[in-house]
């Protein structure tokens, strides 16, 4: 574990520059949404892609496997669907859209179901019903969800950053 730590404080400085790329690249996500969207669609599909690489590898790796076959079958079926979302940008990008959408559902599907275990929770019911409405919108409409995926990722970049440069700056020597 020293070796390690001892290793770590000695490239601080990596620490302060990913900070910083992160930081950067939230502010180029916000400044442009469309480029963003359309890189995170690729990403998407690239993904998925890797995914399917790796269930192939663990398919033939695992002789002795019972759901050897099954692997097998998935890894197949993400590779050429990685390879279609990256070919068709698009696709991929309401595709991505349409998972956070459902995914936003089912968050607010949820909150309503806990809150019968709080005695019918007002709190809770209503943050399921905003989160339902947030979840519909951005299914139903295109441009509200591409800017939510856009803005949250960005966010999720600028406070990964600052964290990391934070971290890099107190790995310093003094």
């Amino acid at each position: 574990m020293e070796i390690t730590v001892a290793r770590s404080l000695r490239h601080w400085w990596v620490f302060l520059l990913r900070g910083i790329l992160f930081i950067l690249v939230g502010i180029y996500m916000i400044a442009s949404p469309l480029t963003s969207f359309i890189a995170l669609g690729f990403m998407f599909g690239l993904i998925i892609l890797l995914t399917g690489v790796a269930e192939l590898m663990h398919a033939i790796r695992d002789h002795g496997a019972a759901n050897r076959g099954w692997h097998l079958f998935l890894g197949i079926i993400d590779i050429i669907l990685g390879i279609i979302l990256m070919g068709h940008i698009a696709a991929s990008v309401d595709l991505l859209r349409i998972i956070v959408g459902i995914w936003f559902l089912f968050r607010g599907i949820s909150l309503i179901s806990f809150s019968s275990l709080f005695g019918r929770s007002w709190v809770l019911t209503l943050g399921g019903i905003l989160t339902i409405l947030f979840g519909l919108l951005v299914l139903f409409n295109p441009l509200f969800g591409a800017m939510t995926i856009i803005l949250w990722t960005a966010i999720a970049f600028i406070i990964t950053g600052i964290f990391n440069v934070i971290l890099g700056m107190r790995m310093r020597p003094a």
